[in-house]
């Protein structure tokens, strides 16, 4: 199967750091929470890496995660 990273993912990733939450995410995406998480796991599955830490309360990045997020 071959996987493509969308724009969708990557804006998804980029609101979720800037506004620290998946939830606060979702309502600059007009989305639900359910909708975004569910691009943050397509995107991880994309690309193979874990990209953020599931253990910490809020959405902080593994060391994958921000280099990700520094190309997109």
């Amino acid at each position: 199967m071959n996987t493509r990273i969308t724009l969708k993912q990557l804006e998804t990733l980029y609101w979720i750091v800037e506004l620290g939450t998946f939830e606060r995410a979702a309502a600059r995406l007009c989305a639900t929470q359910s909708a975004v998480s569910k691009r943050v796991q397509e995107l991880e599955r994309g690309t193979g890496i874990e990209i953020f830490n599931r253990n910490q309360r809020g959405a902080k990045l593994t060391g994958k995660g921000e280099e990700l997020f520094e190309v997109a």
